[in-house]
């Protein structure tokens, strides 16, 4: 992680034209919302900082500490989907259980919207 005039850069070492993760990428640039808090990426993360302070000695320097976010994610998802009785009654409609979901389209629908502008 970096800072480069006003923007934060990161790099990130896995991606789906690179496996190997053996060379340095282009870094990615997050700018802050300034005339919109409540969806600002930079404020977020100092927020989260505040909430979860950084133990490099533990976090083996992740961002975000953890082996299976996805999994964490599914789980979280699925339990969410269970407490919306709205959400079971449109399922059950349609003829589907939440077993049925899966998080692919949410993690990358949301990451496709948001780059696209």
């Amino acid at each position: 992680m970096d800072f480069a005039n006003d923007a934060f850069q990161f790099y990130t070492i896995h991606q789906k034209d690179h496996h190997g993760g053996d060379k340095a990428m282009d870094p990615k640039h997050v700018y802050a919302n300034t005339t919109n808090p409540s969806i600002c990426p930079i404020l977020s993360l100092g927020v989260y900082w505040l909430m979860f302070p950084v133990d490099h000695s533990t976090s083996g320097g992740r961002l975000f500490p953890g082996t299976s976010q996805y999994e964490r994610f599914r789980k979280l998802f699925s339990k969410r989907l269970l407490q919306d009785k709205d959400v079971l009654v449109a399922l059950e409609n349609n003829g589907l259980h939440v077993g049925d979901l899966g998080t692919h389209s949410i993690r990358k629908g949301s990451a496709t919207y948001t780059a696209s502008g």
